[in-house]
């Protein structure tokens, strides 16, 4: 990923269109690299990853599987388009730039436990956009605030609300193969997201899960790491890991809140089968 290019990858997975947020860690494959070599403008290339996460936030029941991943990467001068998906800078300066949130919600059947005769919660797609504010670089290290604000959508149509979660990401090049990124964040989310997560009906109120009307505002806050390994131009490996903690939260009261401690990991390879011959001048970062 190119040092000077102020976009800021949390890398999302491309098939036609971008997959769950989650399944973003599974392509974040790309290493901090501060190497001076060009880098192709065209890539194209597909992911294999294992993962493992709750069913939703504040669940005690996972979900684990493991997934094929094609990718798309365009490395233009002022333009991107990359497993963060498609960026532009702004007013000229690389250190500012905008691009688009993606992420999703899982499926969640009723045999969750939690939910025992509760409706389904239906796959939901989740896009904003997101403004990254490069603080500093250096050849070893990148500091980086990004400001992301998406909104939610199920299959079926209907509006879930909106989702925003801020963080600070830091990148560190361990050595010319190996890098590191981390980060911290709060998420935050609106009465409508949060009820529809964890609103609790008077018809679906229980001995064991009463009644709970959720409000807006602060949902977890998250610490973030993931280790990349550039085997060679075309092959990388990484390993990711996710902590949030739901106890500060609006929603920590709702009785389908299992657990406030949320911990999700992936583990991979990259292979990039296409690159194209014309360089760019930028480099991988």
């Amino acid at each position: 990923m190119p040092r000077t290019n102020s976009g800021i990858r949390q890398m999302r997975i491309f098939c036609s269109l971008p997959l769950m947020r989650m399944l973003a860690c599974i392509c974040c494959w790309s290493v901090n690299a501060i190497a001076a070599d060009a880098l192709p403008r065209w890539e194209a290339g597909i992911a294999v990853g294992a993962a493992t996460l709750p069913q939703y936030m504040g669940s005690d029941e996972r979900y684990s599987f493991a997934i094929p991943v094609p990718f798309l990467v365009y490395r233009g001068d002022r333009v991107n388009l990359d497993r963060e998906g498609l960026r532009a800078d702004l007013f000229g300066n690389r250190d500012l730039s905008l691009d688009a949130s993606l992420g999703i919600g899982l499926p969640v059947r009723n045999t969750n436990r939690a939910r025992a005769n509760m409706p389904h919660l239906h796959f939901s797609l989740q896009a904003g956009p997101r403004l990254n504010w490069r603080l500093y670089t250096s050849e070893q290290s990148e500091w980086t605030v990004r400001l992301p604000w998406r909104g939610v959508m199920d299959v079926r149509g209907h509006y879930l609300g909106w989702v925003s979660e801020p963080d600070l990401r830091i990148k560190l090049q361990l050595s010319d193969s190996v890098g590191l990124r981390l980060s911290a964040g709060a998420l935050f989310a609106s009465q409508q997201f949060n009820a529809h997560y964890y609103n609790v009906d008077p018809i679906y109120a229980t001995a064991t899960r009463p009644t709970y009307q959720a409000k807006a505002g602060l949902h977890s806050l998250s610490l973030n790491g993931a280790l990349f390994w550039k085997i060679n131009d075309r092959l990388r490996a990484f390993t990711t890991l996710r902590y949030r903690n739901l106890s500060s939260g609006v929603i920590n009261n709702s009785p389908l809140v299992k657990t406030p401690h949320y911990l999700s990991g992936a583990i991979g390879v990259a292979w990039s089968f296409y690159q194209s011959d014309e360089l760019t001048g930028q480099t991988d970062d």
